[in-house]
């Protein structure tokens, strides 16, 4: 299987694909900073570059629970030249975190080749539009509502059923605006309006989304359910329960990994690898 975006062809089945998260917000609730200098944000995308990322997936606007929004004119702030600068200097697939369309148009226009809208397009109709102007790529996540509020709806009747009925909708909606088929991902939206024993039985059912046909991406790094589990309030110390969540995500299927800790989730993907060419 290929993941066909803007300008590349991915083999997801070679191995599955890292996408490593830059953010360049001040309250990112893993590693927000006020001091991201264009000098800085190189080194971090050259140091993930290094370690084995596949794609770059840049956030200029913050969504973890109960974050507010940002106006328009200071996401492009955020995004325009250092994603400019980024294109200039790596030849590596780069996705776009955002739920605005405008933003999506002016990156795609730039360079960027994926767009990744945590809302499912809940939050901007024109979205999938554009990006089918662009014949980019897309990852379609599933959240019942926007970030500031999500975390206050998390009843299900059945999780993994309602988000492959969601993804349908979603997915229609991508065929109606020419996106290719083959350039859709669908991240069932950890942490995004759920529970930690509904994040862990999506983990457990990433297999149950297999008759959609398109690949899964998982985003488990560093979040509140792992902290839940360890008793872990800060999400720096919680590495070690990420990289065992990524590998659950792996057995169960999924075929994209987001990550904020690169080396660690190259190191046990090689690991994981090397054991699944021995048992077959």
């Amino acid at each position: 299987m290929f993941l066909k975006t803007k300008t590349k062809n991915l083999n997801i089945n070679k191995k599955p694909l890292i996408v490593g998260i830059l953010n360049l917000t001040p309250d990112s609730f893993y590693d927000g900073t006020k001091n991201l200098t264009k000098t800085k944000v190189l080194k971090q995308v050259e140091r993930m570059v290094k370690e084995g990322a596949d794609i770059i997936d840049i956030g200029a606007e913050s969504t973890r629970p109960n974050s507010e929004r940002i106006s328009l004119r200071e996401e492009e702030k955020r995004i325009k030249t250092n994603l400019i600068e980024i294109i200039r200097n790596f030849d590596i697939p780069i996705s776009i975190d955002t739920m605005k369309s405008e933003i999506a148009d002016l990156a795609l226009s730039e360079g960027a080749e994926i767009i990744n809208d945590v809302t499912g397009f809940q939050h901007d109709s024109k979205m999938p539009s554009i990006i089918g102007h662009h014949k980019a790529a897309v990852i379609i996540n599933h959240t019942p509502s926007m970030p500031e509020n999500m975390q206050r709806n998390t009843s299900y009747t059945n999780i993994t059923k309602n988000i492959k009925d969601y993804f349908v909708m979603r997915i229609k909606q991508c065929s109606d605006s020419k996106i290719n088929k083959k350039s859709i991902i669908l991240d069932p939206g950890i942490g995004f309006g759920k529970t930690t024993n509904q994040n862990l039985r999506l983990i457990k059912d990433i297999r149950k989304f297999s008759s959609l046909n398109l690949p899964i991406m998982m985003g488990v790094s560093n979040k509140s359910f792992i902290g839940n589990i360890l008793n872990i309030s800060d999400p720096r110390e919680r590495i070690n329960g990420s990289i065992v969540a990524s590998l659950l995500c792996l057995q169960s299927g999924a075929k994209l990994i987001r990550v904020h800790n690169v080396k660690e989730t190259s190191e046990m993907i090689k690991i994981w690898s090397q054991y699944e060419n021995v048992r077959n």
